[in-house]
């Protein structure tokens, strides 16, 4: 799923829309006590882009939801399906019951660039988690994304080393972002950011206006 989006600009298609075809509330998971009392009720958002993986969705929408509530920030998981022929929509009907869980349909044709706008204009938490559901990279770096994110990084993102194989996490803090936006009318994110990738409110909103 990676491949389109090696060289992903940072411009949106303008037929990316917000709209869900899943009949939810708007509540979160996980709405967490101890936001109210620190002050820092920041959220994240977790979107999947999915095609005939009801399989694998049916493993990683458990994993996620324990991670996401373990990093102690309320959530929710945003699932955009590409009209999977699979049990697919079935997987995510069932889960569309769960609080904070949602989903939308989207067109056969939808490419990578579309799925990655839509899911940028649905996604409301203060932190956007991107996660491919064939896991080119591990869940189980989500938490140390989190902290990442905490520490004020603007984008969170997983490399797979030419080495070893194993996958690491790189990261823009905001002069990195802001070397990359000032003064240029386009540029573009790391490559495969959708396979995993944690972006802070200020990219997001970026990202969309620059649509």
């Amino acid at each position: 799923m990676t491949k389109a989006l090696n060289h992903m600009p940072a411009t949106m298609p303008v037929d990316a829309d917000d709209s869900l075809a899943s009949p939810l509330d708007n509540s979160w998971a996980h709405v967490s006590g101890w936001g109210f009392r620190t002050g820092r009720r920041r959220t994240v958002s977790c979107v999947i882009p999915c095609r005939n993986q009801g399989p694998q969705l049916d493993a990683l929408l458990p994993l996620l939801s324990d991670l996401l509530t373990e990093g102690g920030y309320p959530w929710e998981l945003i699932a955009l399906d590409c009209a999977s022929a699979d049990n697919t929509t079935h997987v995510l009907t069932d889960w569309s019951r769960v609080a904070g869980v949602r989903w939308k349909q989207l067109p056969a044709a939808a490419n990578m660039a579309l799925q990655f706008a839509t899911g940028l204009s649905l996604a409301r938490g203060d932190a956007v988690i991107f996660i491919d559901p064939t896991l080119p990279h591990p869940a189980s770096l989500i938490p140390s994304m989190l902290l990442q994110w905490e520490a004020e990084a603007k984008l969170v993102y997983a490399v797979r080393s030419e080495a070893t194989g194993v996958s690491l996490l790189m990261h823009w803090n905001a002069n990195t972002l802001q070397a990359h936006h000032e003064g240029r009318p386009a540029f573009s994110l790391p490559p495969g950011v959708i396979a995993l990738s944690l972006m802070d409110r200020t990219l997001v909103d970026l990202l969309r206006w620059r649509r």
